[in-house]
């Protein structure tokens, strides 16, 4: 594949991953502010799930708006940025189907399910294809 071919491919695919990720952040921050994800059982106090719910949240913006300074930083983009990118996508699709092995549920409903497949395809595949050739620092 000719490499600028590889380099709009990758943008577009990384970035419909990115989006296709949308519903499922949006669901995270409305947990914040959700009376039912207070636990007045909780040993660090009723409000501590919707701590991490925002702690979650402002970490999922963090390796999105990574993943994103890789995307826009086009042909330019060498080997250190790809490799931020890489973790930070890569840490953002473990978080999101990490549920299944601390909990038994990979996703609530099927919805979530395909949602949380398309961004980790989309994400995965887009990370790859932007990765730089050998000669690239």
């Amino acid at each position: 594949m000719a490499r600028i071919t590889r380099e709009k491919l990758g943008q577009v695919v990384t970035v419909a991953g990115m989006a296709a990720a949308l519903p499922s952040v949006w669901q995270t921050v409305t947990h914040i502010t959700d009376d039912t994800y207070r636990a007045p059982e909780a040993r660090d106090g009723a409000g501590h799930v919707q701590y991490h719910m925002a702690r979650e949240a402002l970490i999922t913006a963090g390796s999105l708006a990574a993943v994103g300074i890789g995307v826009a930083a086009g042909p330019r983009r060498g080997r250190p940025m790809w490799g931020a990118m890489a973790a930070a996508g890569a840490g953002f699709a473990a978080a999101m189907w990490s549920g299944g092995p601390t909990t038994g549920v990979w996703a609530p409903h099927k919805k979530a399910f395909a949602v949380h497949v398309a961004s980790t395809t989309g994400l995965v595949a887009g990370v790859c294809l932007l990765r730089p050739g050998r000669g690239r620092r």
